[in-house]
């Protein structure tokens, strides 16, 4: 049966506020820019192409790592796992409503060994792992930088004591989730037992028994390292922000790990595909916020977001033809269009 009119035209409705809110943010980063201001600019030494190059493989290595630890009891191969997550990744950068997370959980899955509902348990994970490492690198670095920030201050509360409460917060249903899961798995019973009649609390206790019963297969051992996996990621992500900064000759550590840490954050925004406005308005930020001039910031959120986005998408898209091959010649339009309505797409 041919889809409505009507379904396709909501499709296109649906994109429109994560383009305006890319198109304000890349207004916001572009301000200020003078081409003049860029004669100054002091390319580093070519060394640095290859940090760029061994940190970004390191970090989507150790990415791919960590996701087979969680997938290990269904005998998924790592580089089954190192395919998957670097092809769902580069969809998320050219597709909206992050379709390469739809792709992973359901048309990907057995690629892995595993069902949609434990691969949906294993990326809810991965984020909130991602998500509180984030903030605790956050907390640190933006230690003595509130006036650097003081305009995104809330009634007397500044931006470095705000993420410290929320990381609070987050830290502790993390290893409640993570080495408690048998006292929350309780706690959710009697609240699913309790407002159960409800559609979206069986929704919601139907979720949350899947992504306890993929932690409660995971070794203690193991737990304390996938902590211990994403620290190293996201420092490693660092390191590539830090390796481009010193390729454009700005020497600035502090500087670099902020706008690693405020643009990956960033993707928490809805906007574009692949993040773009908000990645380059907060990696601006971060840059400034460390005196380095407003167009050598611009050029280098730029510069940055262009080397992370080729990278993956190279890589990413030599896993698609590789996945196209073992799935019979599919094109992505029909991956994308097997998907179940569970996905809900658009």
């Amino acid at each position: 049966m041919s889809e409505k009119p009507s379904s396709n035209a909501s499709r296109y409705w649906k994109l429109i506020p994560g383009l305006l809110i890319s198109a304000f943010f890349l207004w916001r980063t572009l301000r200020g820019f003078h081409l003049d201001e860029l004669r100054d600019v002091h390319f580093g030494h070519p060394v640095w192409i290859l940090g760029v190059l061994g940190f970004i493989s390191v970090d989507y290595g150790l990415r791919s790592y960590r996701w087979w630890l969680m997938l290990r009891r269904y005998n998924a191969r790592l580089t089954a796992c190192f395919r998957v997550l670097m092809t769902s990744l580069a969809a998320n950068n050219i597709l909206p409503f992050r379709i390469g997370d739809f792709l992973r959980i359901f048309a990907y899955a057995p690629d892995v060994n595993a069902s949609s509902s434990a691969v949906l348990s294993t990326v809810v994970l991965e984020r909130l792992l991602d998500t509180v490492m984030l903030l605790g690198f956050f907390a640190v670095a933006a230690s003595g930088l509130e006036s650097s920030f003081a305009a995104f201050s809330f009634h007397g509360y500044g931006v470095a004591q705000t993420v410290r409460l929320v990381l609070v917060i987050l830290v502790f249903c993390l290893g409640l989730l993570l080495f408690g899961t048998h006292i929350l798995h309780l706690l959710v019973q009697k609240l699913v037992a309790r407002y159960g009649n409800h559609p979206r609390t069986r929704k919601f206790g139907e979720w949350a028994e899947q992504l306890f019963d993929a932690i409660v297969h995971i070794p203690y051992p193991v737990r304390f390292l996938l902590v211990l996996l994403t620290s190293i990621v996201w420092l490693c992500e660092g390191m590539v922000f830090y390796s481009t900064a010193q390729l454009l000759g700005l020497n600035t550590f502090h500087g670099s790990m902020l706008a690693s840490i405020l643009s990956n954050l960033s993707f928490m925004l809805p906007s574009a595909p692949g993040g773009i406005g908000p990645f380059e308005a907060f990696g601006k930020l971060a840059m400034e916020s460390q005196g380095v001039p407003t167009s050598l910031a611009i050029l280098y959120a730029l510069f940055v977001h262009f080397v992370i986005f080729m990278l993956v998408n190279i890589v990413g898209g030599i896993g698609f033809l590789i996945n196209r091959k073992e799935h019979g010649g599919k094109t992505l339009s029909q991956e994308i269009h097997s998907l179940p309505p569970e996905a809900d797409l658009l």
